[in-house]
């Protein structure tokens, strides 16, 4: 069996991997008639990442039966990085050699370079998302939650977040001080917030940090759905696909 997808930007995927690589360093890609997708716990199991890109998004996508494809994300990540502004990329994979071709090709279709990256042996674990329901939705501005958990780590390594009907609220309190950001439904970072009442939950900033620093590169909007001192789940809005996190909270005591 095999497997081949054409994008137009070979940059914008490679910030999905790295999105990707926030929390793993390998996974494995389920790869359908219909999308890739990977869906993989970091080895803390603090953190979720559920990553799905639909064959919309694909100039070309040709898939001749269902497979599996483990990679090291971090070596892919190698040779995403050489890909200059304005290439296109074609993923090829084989299932029966278990290689991964990566192809660059320029604007002018003047130059194509190809890597190829042998691939992990798929061991037969399935991690699947939770089914978890939230007491509270806000869609807020990507880069006014990273400055917030920025300002946060300031003082301490885990901070605070409350969403409340009017507003989300970040509070981080350490030995030195306290940090607190209000976002307000009222202004500009708060599109929306879907809650009766205030829920809240504390979260290590280095998580938070890890994700939203590289998914803010493609989405300028995130979705954060919590319930008090349960996981909270980060929705990054991508074209023809899905990008997601679960991140366990800290309960008070530990």
């Amino acid at each position: 069996m095999s497997f081949r997808m054409r994008l137009p930007s070979a940059d914008y995927f490679s910030d999905l991997v790295k999105a990707i690589h926030a929390i793993v360093d390998e996974g494995t890609f389920q790869i359908t008639s219909e999308s890739i997708r990977l869906v993989a716990m970091d080895p803390a199991h603090i953190s979720l990442v559920d990553f799905e890109l639909s064959n919309s998004a694909a100039e070309e996508y040709e898939c001749s039966g269902e497979m599996k494809m483990t990679v090291s994300i971090s070596e892919l990540m190698k040779f995403l990085k050489r890909a200059k502004k304005g290439e296109s990329l074609i993923l090829t994979y084989n299932d029966e050699t278990k290689k991964l071709s990566i192809t660059l090709i320029d604007a002018t279709g003047s130059r194509e370079r190809t890597f190829t990256l042998n691939t992990l042996e798929t061991v037969e674990t399935r991690t699947a998302t939770p089914n978890l329901t939230f007491d509270a939705k806000a869609r807020v501005n990507t880069d006014a939650v990273k400055d917030a958990v920025k300002d946060s780590s300031l003082v301490s390594d885990y901070v605070k977040i409350t969403i409340a009907p009017e507003e989300v609220i970040f509070l981080a309190k350490g030995e030195l001080g306290t940090v607190q950001t209000k976002l307000t439904k009222m202004g500009a970072t708060v599109y929306d917030i879907e809650t009766d009442k205030e829920v809240w939950a504390h979260f290590s900033i280095s998580y938070l940090d890890k994700i939203v620093r590289p998914a803010s590169e493609l989405s300028d909007e995130m979705v954060m759905e919590l319930s008090t001192n349960k996981p909270i789940r980060l929705g990054f809005p991508i074209p023809s696909g899905k990008l997601e996190y679960l991140i366990a909270p800290r309960i008070e005591g530990e």
